[in-house]
């Protein structure tokens, strides 16, 4: 009876020593996979603040590029409606058949012209360089790939292929053929003044660019809304931006 009575102590003493050394074993897998885990999120974190630190960077220096497309659109909605003002003069006293006088000589100089937008597209091409999902917004993102994939673009074509063709095709002929440029959009004047006022391709002429000055001002105008909106999300992503990116309440930049 004794000898079973120690047979049976030895034998749990081996199962607790065991359960013993599998527990230890298991605690020490669970700290490991435990260091891994925390290992892996603080290493994604940082990840993280450094994309956000990327995604501020860029967004600011589009801004800066979008204030100064601002300002190059409106430069160019101005001298359209200068161009407009100088082929609408001009129809009104051909058509009414007011005589020519020196007032005039201006109108007779803004006759010829159109306008490019010269677009800052450097942060843009940085961020397509880095890739378009930096910018978590995906609002934001969608407004910022329209605007210069496609309506920058559009608004080159329309410069180039419809008013610049206008321009060198049917006004610039026109201008050589009957009026005297003394200084371009300042003075000009008719070669023969009285054949002008019944020239109607002439006049035609300036009924289409007064049509197209009008319709370049309204890309413009448009153009100039979208530049507006996003500058603004941009500005709303920022200021939302600077709230606590880390556990210990710290803001990144």
């Amino acid at each position: 009876m004794a000898r079973l009575l120690r047979t049976l102590r030895n034998n749990l003493g081996v199962q607790h020593r065991l359960f013993r050394v599998l527990t230890s074993t298991l605690g020490e897998i669970c700290m490991v996979m435990v260091g891994v885990l925390l290992a892996l999120w603080v290493n994604n974190w940082n990840d993280d603040r450094k994309d956000r630190i990327k995604e501020r960077k860029i967004l600011r220096e589009m801004n800066d590029n979008l204030a100064s497309d601002l300002e190059d659109c409106r430069y160019n909605i101005g001298m359209n409606q200068r161009l407009l003002r100088g082929n609408t003069a001009v129809l009104k006293q051909l058509t009414e058949r007011t005589p020519f006088h020196d007032s005039l000589r201006v109108h007779y100089g803004n006759i010829l012209g159109n306008t490019t937008l010269s677009a800052n597209i450097a942060a843009y091409d940085n961020l397509k360089s880095m890739g378009f999902n930096l910018v978590r917004n995906d609002s934001l993102r969608n407004m910022i790939t329209t605007l210069y994939s496609q309506q920058y673009r559009y608004m080159h074509d329309v410069e180039m292929e419809v008013d610049g063709k206008v321009q060198l095709e049917e006004v610039l002929p026109m201008m050589h053929a009957k009026v005297v440029v003394d200084t371009m959009w300042a003075s000009a004047w008719p070669i023969d003044p009285e054949a002008l006022m019944d020239d109607a391709s002439f006049k035609g002429m300036l009924r289409t660019n007064i049509f197209f000055r009008n319709w370049m001002i309204g890309r413009y105008k448009s153009l100039e809304k979208r530049i507006q909106a996003l500058q603004a999300m941009i500005g709303r992503e920022l200021v939302k931006g600077q709230g606590p990116v880390n556990p210990t309440g710290l803001t990144g930049g």
